[in-house]
């Protein structure tokens, strides 16, 4: 503890007189509070424990993420989502270009035999083709309404 001895004038002094105190004042000043700084979470680190008393007990529960873990989980999701979508049509593009690229260009005229259909008809003249697509080809080629065709019915159809 310090003791300050104050040797300002008492009494009429302090009123304006110019009389001596009899005795002089002594002050205390109290010792300043050692305080400890409030615990923080700067720039996201963890909390430092090393000043916490052993009776206070700390939680060992799992606590949710952090705003950044769930924006940054967003952005991956979308991420994959758009990854996954550009796949899935570049496929679909490559299989609807694929499909048509099959079918011989070259036109013929052959006559339909008996007992033979539009499935058929389109085995034997593209063997290598899709069938359903020379199908097609033939149906819009020719101005079919209908599968169904006569023996002996011309038609044009492509060649391969």
């Amino acid at each position: 503890m310090t003791v300050l001895a104050d040797t300002t004038l008492l009494g009429s002094a302090r009123a304006g007189g110019a009389e001596p105190a009899s005795h002089p004042v002594t002050r205390t000043r109290r010792p300043a509070v050692a305080r400890r700084p409030a615990l923080r979470r700067p720039g996201g680190r963890p909390l430092s424990y090393a000043g916490i008393p052993a009776y206070v007990r700390l939680s060992c529960a799992s606590h949710g993420p952090t705003r950044v873990q769930v924006v940054r989980r967003r952005v991956v999701a979308w991420a994959v989502l758009t990854l996954f979508v550009v796949a899935a049509v570049a496929g679909l593009v490559s299989l609807r270009s694929a499909g048509a690229a099959v079918v011989p260009s070259a036109t013929s005229v052959v006559q339909v035999q008996a007992g033979e259909n539009l499935s058929t008809l389109a085995g034997r003249v593209a063997p290598d083709a899709p069938t359903a697509a020379v199908v097609e080809r033939i149906v819009s080629l020719n101005g079919l309404t209908g599968a169904t065709v006569r023996p002996g019915e011309s038609l044009v159809v492509p060649m391969g």
